[in-house]
């Protein structure tokens, strides 16, 4: 529906252009081909999005220009719109809209797939917005905001798990020393080998001098224990000793406490003593069947 420029007015609450003092031009730039999305008002149309075609309409002398009108929207699609916008219009730096994506999806639940059919932008772009916040260096995220580091160069340098290997990448491109052609092959490169230094690995990438890798330090061998013969006579006599008690209990009165803890500990011993039994019998030592005076724990009268 075509909509005469003058009487569509911008959105208050949508946050406005920032303009930054950096000594470097972000490469974050995004076009949208979507025609602007404006909510019907009394007194005229509040744009939802589309600003930066709206402008264009403005600097080429239209006085109208092809919108989609809404009669009304929810809280929930209003908050959708202005993310769409803070992303096609590049309203805000990128730290913080990966922050506002995060934030909007904590409050709704939902996964960044459903965020991108409900906004336009691609599963993809949102993970990497939000992957600044989750992994990036704090400092640097810092330098994306101020422009030193393109957003380019921030969300291949997050895919770096250490902190202090992030900074050491990321130093040259905020010296200007590099461009951020090179990013992606000179993080792809640290990953695959963590003992080359970065300036290594800029001369490799950059000028195709390829370093020499310090070997990696030996696997450790494991060498099988040697099975020793077992000296069971402690272990005979002892369940020769407990055989005998436990006969015992039978001619006895045992108060409550004590019945419970006695329990408990027979039950331990029932179940150590079974897995003895399993690994005797699977293995080379002679099988000997259970004294008949050692009864189980559910068979002791108390």
């Amino acid at each position: 529906m075509k909509i005469p420029i003058d009487q569509i007015f911008p959105d208050p609450d949508l946050p406005q252009s920032k303009t930054q003092n950096t000594r470097r031009e972000s490469t974050r730039s995004v076009r949208s081909k979507r025609d602007p999305v404006v909510l019907f008002k009394d007194n005229g149309y509040l744009l939802l999005s589309g600003q930066r075609k709206l402008t264009a309409a403005k600097e080429a002398g239209e006085l109208t220009v092809e919108c989609t009108v809404k009669e009304e929207v929810t809280a929930q699609e209003r908050w959708e719109f202005s993310l769409a916008e803070q992303y096609h219009s590049s309203l805000v730096p990128a730290m913080e809209l990966g922050k506002a994506f995060m934030e909007y999806r904590d409050s709704h639940s939902v996964t960044q797939q459903e965020l991108a059919r409900r906004t336009g932008i691609t599963p993809g772009t949102i993970h990497h917005y939000e992957s600044l916040i989750r992994t990036l260096d704090p400092g640097l995220g810092e330098k994306v905001n101020t422009g030193e580091l393109t957003f380019k160069e921030a969300r291949s340098i997050a895919d770096i798990e250490d902190h202090a290997r992030q900074r050491e990448i990321a130093q040259p491109f905020i010296e200007g020393r590099l461009s951020s052609v090179h990013v992606e092959r000179i993080v792809g490169r640290a990953k695959t080998s963590s003992t080359l230094s970065i300036e290594d690995i800029i001369e490799e990438v950059v000028n195709g001098k390829r370093a020499a890798e310090a070997d990696p330090e030996p696997t450790p061998v494991f060498q099988r224990a040697r099975p020793v013969e077992a000296d069971t006579a402690l272990i005979e006599n002892a369940v020769l000793k407990i055989a005998g008690e436990l006969d015992a209990l039978q001619l006895q009165v045992i108060p409550e406490y004590r019945r419970l803890k006695l329990i408990s500990s027979l039950r331990i011993l029932d179940s150590r003593l079974k897995s003895a039994l399993m690994t005797l019998n699977g293995g080379m030592a002679a099988t000997t069947a259970v004294p008949q005076q050692l009864s189980t724990p559910t068979e002791i009268r108390v």
